[in-house]
């Protein structure tokens, strides 16, 4: 297996591809999941995500446009919010700043996943058994303004640590080396994204967001929508 690192969206393709949007949207979704929403369909703006519900009949409008919720929206993308009652059977439709972007870029992808810091483990072990002769993982950062965040880097390094690989490009390796950094938690929560979360209110989700390992679920995305694989 090779496997590269892409800060921000790629512009070549890639059958086999993990997005990662550690604050706040992987997490999220990996928790709706593991809280039992049935599936989170992902859509490009907050105007497709009403169109989503009208057509489909029902389903929670969750979402953030630059962390704040859209009008008309049920939540924010918040993993504090994804409780067992909240959207255990249900269907979430789904839109954010970051990593829909990274997902639509890739909705052709025969395996398209979403990686965290809460699901690093369960993700690799997911891979390691597809065992794909190539994998990109795209650390998605902020998007509008091509900004790398630290936590992204720092969530697709903890997944590269625990993939068993033959060959890996430099980025990966450095996303690698930085996850071993022991102080990676506390120079996170110095970054960009922290400091922002904690300017418009979100603060409270930065723990969730960086405890590792507490999910077995892998979203996958099958028939537009991710369903959570239990690894």
């Amino acid at each position: 297996m090779r496997v590269e690192l892409s800060f921000g969206i790629p512009e070549e393709s890639c059958e086999n591809v993990i997005v990662i949007d550690v604050f706040r949207s992987s997490t999220t979704i990996v928790l709706a999941l593991e809280n039992g929403a049935k599936e989170v369909i992902p859509t490009g703006s907050p105007e497709e995500a009403k169109k989503v519900r009208e057509r489909i009949g029902d389903g929670l409008l969750v979402g953030e446009e630059l962390g704040f919720t859209p009008e008309g929206f049920d939540m924010n993308i918040s993993p504090r919010l994804m409780t067992k009652e909240a959207v255990s059977g249900k269907r979430i439709i789904y839109c954010s700043t970051n990593l829909m972007r990274a997902v639509l870029r890739f909705m052709d992808a025969e395996n398209l996943i979403v990686g965290a810091l809460t699901n690093s483990s369960a993700v690799a072990r997911y891979v390691n058994s597809l065992n794909p002769s190539r994998l990109m993982i795209v650390a998605c950062g902020f998007i509008p303004r091509k900004m790398i965040t630290l936590e992204d880097v720092v969530g697709a390094g903890s997944i590269i640590s625990k993939l068993r690989y033959d060959e890996a490009s430099d980025t990966a390796i450095m996303a690698r080396l930085i996850y071993e950094n022991e102080k990676w938690k506390e120079a996170v929560r110095e970054g960009f994204i922290a400091n922002y979360l904690r300017k418009i209110g979100w603060g409270d989700d930065i723990d969730i967001c960086l405890e590792e390992n507490i999910s077995n679920i892998v979203p996958v995305l099958r028939e537009g929508a991710f369903k959570g694989v239990r690894v």
